[in-house]
């Protein structure tokens, strides 16, 4: 639901005006004040919600969604970006001109099928579809990554199987299209290197910000070592850019301050062409504002309080993406530097040892020690695991990783200019990142030292923030009152987790499942979950895993499936492909799996179940059909393919 435009536009005039009104009075009485107070915040709250709604592409009037009638639309518009594939297809964001030659806006997620050419669009290519978008389903099993929602904060609502339904129309000639041909550009000029594919990879994603082709052990080696930070350009790769801009560009502050303000635009100007080039993720967008605000700061001869930078960076980039509130990556960045930046006084007070290399290494396990803190509870809430060997994993890739910043960033000039020196370098450059990657696969090698599928929620993920913000008022200062604080809120999140772990295990249920390749039926009984699946490998089941680690299950039980099952009063009948059933049961639910080859109008009057479930492991002309008999013998049918999974209390 989102409220009507001109309720929210007076809405926040009204909070504007009034905020006003009482700041001016509060001049004159101090009493006022805690009124104007509670008032701004209350404004702040109103227009962020009228940004949000601003920005929210189905209310704009030119929104493609807004044409769509009954009959199949030609839909005309370009790829603005590849996503990243996964093994079965490509995929891309799509952004429409026209919907039937009438102009239209938004976007809309392309899946191209992989097929023995695999073709890969550019940015910018112009695509004509006659297709009907269809809705980005939501997460059809309990606890399961709901993609709808991700792409919905990317104000993307619909999705288009391309298959012989297009045609490419050329190309559109805009910044995208441009930007494109300048990181294909970058990254061909590699080509003289002759790098192994892995290595050529991972300099993209340091370089150009391109993570879409890295092999998934790489991924996963670099996550599991708490390192992955590192495959993401962020502050690091613009702080190494900034300095070597500065130290490049130092010979124009002979020219006075003129010289000094085009000093300024040239560094400003080159950062944000790097933040484009790289594809402005949330962590590049976020990084690139931030040291624009430094820059300004220096240029004015202003010491600006960096929680001042990282306040006006923040509200920049909420004003005109909101959505960015709602990113990882955003609120990963912002975590982390916040928690350097509020630490930093106190490893200041560490003294300083007379050896350069270990003061280096201290302030890395520092700064990784607070950056680890500051996201902590978002790594448990979203990714459920910890490595504890991420210090380790940091000493050393962090230090490389800049190295092999600065010798990509040096080979990338010299493949146009000094082709020679470029090739001699860029055999260090591949030996250094060898020696990374290896180093990563090793960590990643003592399983033991990762902690995973750690049961994490929202509510725990907030006093944890709390348990971490006392932790560093009581690191800056340790008198009582700070330390009964931290105290404090390490005994709420002891409590909290007991309590919620506690109402889990009181959950009794029966599921089944939305699972493509076998039956998978689940019942939770206190602490335990007990699986029924023929699948050998179901331990692995990301869905079963997910399942149960939401309930905070202490054991999973695997057990074959059944034909019968009891739960809360209810008989619940299972017919597999066998088709073999016994006509006396009268079962309360029946679940129809693996397609079984039977005549449901006989079944349904022998048996005469009250509802009955159709799983994902069906063909679906079957559960056409079965639901055409359902609706025609008035009994509830469940498909899972299309309601997702089942639940019986």
């Amino acid at each position: 639901m989102h409220p009507d435009n001109n309720v929210l536009f007076a809405a926040v005039s009204a909070i504007v005006l009034i905020t006003i009104l009482l700041y001016f009075l509060s001049k004159k009485n101090a009493a006022i004040a805690k009124y104007f107070t509670v008032s701004a915040y209350l404004a702040l709250l109103f227009c962020g919600a009228a940004v949000y709604r601003f920005h929210y592409a189905p209310s704009h009037k030119l929104h493609y969604s807004h044409a769509l009638g009954e009959s199949t639309p030609v839909i005309e518009g370009y790829v603005s970006e590849r996503l990243k594939p996964n093994e079965f297809a490509e995929k891309y964001y799509f952004e429409v001109n026209e919907v039937d030659g009438k102009r239209a806006t938004g976007k809309i997620l392309l899946t191209l099928p992989k097929d023995s050419t695999h073709t890969i669009f550019h940015e910018g290519q112009r695509l004509l579809i006659h297709a009907e978008p269809q809705a980005v389903p939501k997460a059809l099993n309990p606890y399961q990554f709901d993609y709808s929602e991700y792409l919905r904060n990317q104000n993307v609502f619909h999705r288009i199987t391309l298959k012989k339904n297009f045609a490419k129309i050329g190309f559109e000639k805009n910044a995208d299209f441009y930007l494109g041909k300048v990181r294909e550009n970058l990254s061909r000029s590699f080509d003289i290197h002759g790098y192994d594919p892995t290595v050529k990879k991972l300099l993209n994603a340091l370089l150009l910000g391109q993570r879409q082709d890295m092999e998934k052990s790489i991924t996963e080696n670099y996550t599991n070592t708490g390192v992955v930070h590192i495959l993401a350009i962020s502050g690091l790769h613009f702080g190494v850019l900034y300095i070597i801009l500065g130290f490049l560009l130092a010979p124009l502050n002979r020219f006075g301050s003129n010289g000094r303000l085009l000093r300024l635009v040239l560094t400003i100007g080159a950062l944000w062409l790097f933040a484009f080039i790289s594809g402005m993720s949330a962590s590049v967008v976020r990084s690139v504002v931030t040291f624009t605000f430094i820059g300004i700061g220096l240029y004015i001869n202003r010491n600006s309080n960096i929680y001042n930078s990282l306040a006006a960076s923040m509200f920049f980039i909420l004003l005109f993406t909101p959505n960015f509130l709602f990113d990882v990556g955003f609120q990963l960045s912002y975590g982390a530097v916040i928690a350097i930046v509020a630490l930093q006084p106190v490893y200041k007070r560490f003294p300083k040892s007379k050896y350069k290399v270990i003061n280096n290494v201290s302030e890395t396990v520092w700064l990784s020690l607070a950056a680890q803190l500051g996201v902590l509870p978002l790594c448990l809430y979203y990714f459920n695991q910890f490595p504890l060997l991420f210090l380790v994993a940091n000493i050393i890739v962090v230090p490389l990783s800049t190295l092999v910043l600065l010798l990509g960033l040096l080979v990338l000039a010299l493949n146009y200019i000094w082709q020679a020196a470029a090739i001699a370098i860029g055999h260090l450059l591949e030996f250094l990142i060898e020696i990374m990657n290896e180093f990563t696969a090793w960590i990643a090698s003592f399983k033991d030292f990762i902690l995973q599928d750690i049961p994490f929620t929202l509510l725990l993920a907030i006093v944890l923030y709390a348990v971490v913000f006392g932790l560093g008022r009581w690191l800056l200062r340790m008198d009582y009152r700070r330390t009964m604080a931290m105290l404090i809120a390490i005994i709420a999140l002891q409590c909290l987790y007991l309590f919620t772990k506690l109402r889990a295990d009181d959950q009794n249920e029966m599921v089944v499942f939305n699972d493509w390749n076998s039956s998978l039926i689940t019942e939770k009984h206190d602490k335990t979950v007990i699986a029924f699946s023929n699948d050998t490998a179901i331990f692995t089941n990301r869905n079963l895993k997910a399942y149960a680690r939401c309930y905070f299950s202490d054991s999973i039980i695997i057990k074959p499936l059944q034909n019968v099952y009891w739960h809360g009063g209810h008989k619940v009948l299972l017919i597999d492909s066998t088709a073999s059933y016994r006509p006396d049961l009268r079962p309360d639910i029946l679940v129809l799996t693996q397609s079984p080859k039977i005549n449901l109008e006989k079944v349904i009057s022998e048996l005469k179940p009250k509802n009955i479930v159709a799983d994902a492991s069906n063909y679906k002309y079957m559960v056409n059909r079965w639901k055409a008999t359902c609706r025609k013998q008035k009994i509830p049918f469940h498909a899972t393919a299309e309601k997702g999974f089942y639940k019986v209390d």
